[in-house]
């Protein structure tokens, strides 16, 4: 019950019935994220992007769970995935153990629901027992490049949680304050991953939000040839109660992550949304230009969806 509302078993509703409660749901005082994972790799020096992602699920009404990933030493972190040295595991653990309380006391003045917990292993291997263990959340927070001890683990975390998690992830400045999102950009071009991107942005976004959706193209030419597209997500935001807005940007010059970036920060944004490309590579794992691009420097608060 919310606001004297009882809201009932929807399994058991007509399809118009589901429709109203839905539309209730979004529009009412229900948070739909219940469930945030935030992943860092030192306690220290993430403890700026843990007190803004504190504050984040605080304000989602969200329980909060932190995986803390500590590498075996290695000779330098620039080094990685190579130079790794060889210490007990008793020592490892111990390591862990350490990052773990780190965490708990950047976060000890914050009262929402969390749990912590550490993976230790060989750097290379950290990112695939994260994937295997515990990535099950409505959404998986990553800071910025400098909020990272070892910058290689990052782009690996992100490249395998894009590529496998089917979670959306978001990449949070420390200065970040997306409690609200009352204006967004949609990065947009025709593809099941940008589809799920507007999807993931309309269970985020602001009742009333004013949504940009943005093609970046080489030419005039190839931004118009988007145009019919435009009409319908601009149609469907509509019928979510968004103020939606079609934009073209013709910029052969500069990268389109550039691009977007300084176009969210000219509209003041608070979250810019994009589909995010990746593919196998022999053994590797491999993203697309522009979602690269994204993962690497990040100086807004970016959703990719998968």
């Amino acid at each position: 019950m919310i606001d004297g509302i009882t809201f009932p078993d929807l399994r058991e509703s007509t399809q118009g019935q589901r429709r109203i409660w839905l539309s209730l749901l979004v529009r009412g005082e229900v948070i739909m994220l219940k469930s945030v994972l935030a992943v860092v790799d030192n306690g220290d020096v993430a403890a700026p992007f843990l007190r803004t992602v504190a504050r984040f699920a605080e304000a989602s009404g969200a329980h909060l769970e932190v995986a803390v990933l500590t590498p075996a030493p290695m000779t330098s972190p620039a080094l990685a995935p190579f130079g790794a040295l060889y210490v007990p595991e008793v020592v490892l653990m111990g390591d862990d153990a350490a990052n773990v309380a780190k965490v708990h006391g950047a976060l000890r003045d914050f009262g929402a629901a969390r749990d912590v917990f550490g993976f230790h292993d060989d750097v290379a291997w950290l990112a695939g027992d994260l994937r295997r263990s515990r990535q099950v959340a409505d959404i998986i927070v990553l800071g910025a490049l400098e909020t990272w001890a070892t910058p290689w683990l990052r782009r690996r975390v992100a490249q395998t949680l894009i590529r496998a998690s089917g979670t959306p992830l978001l990449i949070l400045p420390c200065d970040a304050d997306i409690t609200r999102v009352h204006r967004a950009i949609l990065g947009w071009t025709p593809s099941p991953e940008a589809t799920r991107a507007l999807h993931a942005l309309i269970q985020l976004a602001e009742p009333d939000a004013v949504i940009d959706i943005v093609t970046v193209g080489d030419t005039l030419h190839q931004c118009e040839r988007e145009k019919d597209a435009h009409g319908e997500v601009k149609r469907h935001l509509s019928r979510h109660g968004f103020t939606a807005q079609g934009h073209w940007i013709v910029n052969a010059e500069n990268p389109p992550a550039e691009t977007l970036t300084l176009y969210a920060k000219e509209q003041n944004a608070n979250l810019l949304v994009i589909g995010g490309f990746a593919h196998t590579r022999v053994r590797d794992i491999v993203l697309g230009g522009v979602t690269r691009d994204f993962v690497e420097s990040s100086t807004v608060p970016i959703l990719i969806v998968g």
